[in-house]
């Protein structure tokens, strides 16, 4: 596959996946051996279902979310993507109750594709500052929730 077909692949699934929900488009985009590599060093095979349970997660928690693409580069079967997760914190958000605060988290990712499938992803997402704009950990020189 081309360059621009692998970034295709990425795109499909943020809007399909992230975007509209449809979760079921996991079986089609990713590979069942699909591994992730995450903050720490952790690495963790998960496959189609896990990449539907994170999904989930985060569009329970934010149902309004929105997946904005602000980059994306394609080099061979790597493709590169800078991401804004915009949402609304209606829904439980693993162990947060909602708090009904609007937030905006940027992310970037790097995914490698193989036969039209993500066969393995590297990310890494600014939960710092997510869970300061739920108001779960305080910001900088603030106070902590009460």
């Amino acid at each position: 596959m081309s360059s621009k077909d692998n970034a295709a692949v990425i795109h499909q699934w943020l809007e399909e996946g992230w975007n509209r929900g449809n979760l079921s488009v996991a079986d089609q985009l990713i590979d069942p051996d699909f591994v992730v590599h995450g903050a720490g060093g952790q690495t963790v095979r998960s496959g189609p279902e896990g990449a539907r349970q994170l999904v989930a997660a985060w569009r329970t928690g934010f149902p309004d979310g929105r997946m904005t693409i602000d980059d994306l580069f394609a080099e061979g079967d790597e493709v590169a993507v800078r991401m804004t997760w915009t949402g609304t914190h209606t829904g439980n958000f693993y162990a947060y109750a909602p708090t009904g605060r609007q937030v905006s988290v940027t992310s970037i990712g790097i995914d490698r594709v193989a036969n039209g499938k993500i066969v393995e992803g590297w990310g890494e997402v600014d939960m710092l500052g997510l869970y300061q704009q739920i108001g779960v950990i305080p910001r900088s020189g603030g106070s902590p929730p009460q």
